[in-house]
């Protein structure tokens, strides 16, 4: 008996050291992720809450499971102002490292509550969940200790540790559980049953998603889409496998992912740009550590951030304003989500550059004895 629980021991912690290799980054490539993550916000993908200050209360139709089940409607629009504004300010601490651990305690929870109003119109989507916890986890380390204005205390390395590791275990369970169904339903072997059409047809017809290369579906022969469908949910069910493989096929894996969402995106339409946050802490940290020698150094470096974010923060803050009471024409969200869909695609198209390039330079090595500090 003694002998058997030995063994589980040291299986379940073999498991858990497998998903701390593959986990492992630096604390400086976190801080530099930390800026990137920033300036990636601050210049297009900040959400925008504000409209819902106008939303009719009939609408209001939360989810039992969100913030917004504690409330009896839409707020006033001054106080989505306020989280909008939040929203910003705390994105800029983050950027310059200005007590970036609180800033992101307080990022998960303006986003939180900004994410339940924004699906309390009776549907919840599931693009924002990634980036939610990636705020989370990233309070959990020491990204505030390094190439900031006012530095954080430093936190034990095992804490970071964990933080990361179980952020790793997010992606995978969440990419397992999301395949899970799909392979039941589409792997079939059935041409006349195919999951990624029943998808495009909604999307084209009901949601008007025609851009990009959405109307090359048409002249595609369907045995494609039969195999895609077998692909696709057999590569979402094997995360854990390549998480537990190694730091290497775990990089693998998430670069598989940003093809998966640059195709959803140039077929479905279907943006999920957000994710970068989460891939990238893995994918793109590293290449920043090792493109940071070509930038400025010292208190030009220090200028030029603090220079760039309140440029950002100020066109935010102008943006805010000039939407206070504008009349929105028809058309005019088609246009906007026809320049976040060819932004999307560029950024993902950059995140898989970046991605290859680290695989191909092995920059997601660590040496040996490499100290999360």
């Amino acid at each position: 008996m003694k002998g058997t629980l030995n063994y589980i021991d040291s299986f379940i912690g073999n498991i858990f050291k497998r998903i701390e290799n593959s986990s492992k980054l630096d604390t400086q490539s976190i801080a530099y992720f930390r800026v990137f993550m920033g300036i990636f916000m601050l210049s297009h993908y900040l959400p925008d809450w504000l409209w819902f200050g106008d939303a009719p209360q009939a609408f209001f139709s939360p989810h039992m499971f969100t913030a917004t089940g504690l409330f009896d409607g839409f707020w006033d629009k001054n106080l989505y102002f306020l989280l909008d504004l939040s929203n910003i300010i705390l994105f800029a601490m983050v950027t310059l490292g200005i007590k970036a651990r609180l800033s992101f305690f307080l990022l998960f929870i303006v986003n939180f509550i900004g994410f339940s109003f924004e699906f309390s119109f009776g549907k919840i989507d599931h693009e924002v969940h990634l980036f939610l916890i990636v705020l989370l986890t990233l309070a959990f380390t020491n990204a505030g200790t390094k190439t900031a204005l006012i530095k954080d205390k430093l936190i034990k390395s095992k804490t970071q540790q964990w933080a990361l590791s179980l952020l790793c275990i997010y992606i995978a369970f969440g990419f397992f559980t999301a395949g899970l169904p799909k392979f039941i339903r589409w792997v079939d072997f059935d041409i006349n049953h195919i999951g990624f059409l029943d998808w495009f047809f909604k999307g084209y017809y009901t949601y008007d998603r025609q851009l990009l290369l959405a109307d090359s579906v048409f002249n595609t022969p369907y045995i494609v889409f039969e195999i895609l469908d077998h692909i696709a949910p057999t590569i979402e069910l094997l995360s854990f496998v390549f998480l537990l493989w190694s730091r290497r096929a775990w990089r693998i894996y998430l670069i598989i992912l940003c093809f998966f969402h640059l195709g959803n995106m140039m077929l479905l339409n279907i943006e999920f740009a957000l994710n970068i946050t989460c891939y990238g802490l893995f994918i793109i940290a590293p290449f920043l550590s090792n493109f940071r020698r070509y930038l400025p150094k010292g208190k030009n470096a220090k200028y030029l951030l603090i220079g760039l974010v309140s440029i950002l923060v100020l066109y935010q803050i102008a943006d805010e304003i000039y939407y206070w009471d504008y009349t929105y024409e028809v058309g005019y969200f088609s246009h906007k989500f026809i320049v976040d869909s060819y932004i999307s695609v560029g950024m993902w198209l950059v995140t898989i550059a970046i991605g290859l390039y680290s695989l191909f330079n092995n920059l997601y090595v660590l040496p040996e004895d490499s100290k999360l500090r």
